[in-house]
């Protein structure tokens, strides 16, 4: 004869249940925060203000902080925009300095490559206009008069 399986407890079984329902939520919870990342992410990468997608970039490497890419992709972002204010207001070796890391690092935007290639001139430039026009006040010998010197 055999012996009659001993029943769990009810305590047990709703234990069981408990649980189960926490980790299919938890589940749930995780699923949809991916699906919000990558969202923000896509719309990181569409053709939006810079800005915009900046914040998108963000949200997306806050919100799956393990993703590398994520992450790559919010710092490119976030160093072409400080290249473009320091490119607007004339600091034109910060913004090449800026821009060719980002570039570095998203190599093929070419979005970004105009950006740079623009900073790049300007930089050129204005670093060498003060050198070319002090060699044209030189005299004879490569002498300068104190009032020749470019300041």
């Amino acid at each position: 004869m055999t012996q009659p399986r001993p029943r769990t407890s009810p305590t047990r079984d709703r234990l069981a249940v408990v649980l189960i329902l926490i980790a299919s939520a938890a589940l749930l919870v995780a699923a949809a925060l991916h699906v919000v990342a990558t969202t923000e992410a896509r719309h990181a990468a569409e053709k939006v203000s810079l800005t915009a997608r900046v914040e998108s970039a963000r949200r997306a490497a806050a919100l799956e902080p393990w993703n590398h890419e994520f992450a790559r992709h919010a710092r490119v972002l976030q160093l072409w925009v400080d290249g473009q204010q320091l490119f607007d207001v004339g600091d034109y070796n910060g913004a090449y300095e800026a821009l060719q890391e980002a570039y570095a690092q998203d190599t093929g935007n070419s979005e970004l490559l105009a950006l740079f290639k623009n900073a790049q001139a300007a930089q050129a430039l204005a670093t060498n206009r003060k050198a070319h026009l002090q060699h044209g006040h030189e005299g004879p010998g490569g002498t300068l008069r104190p009032e020749d010197v470019e300041r």
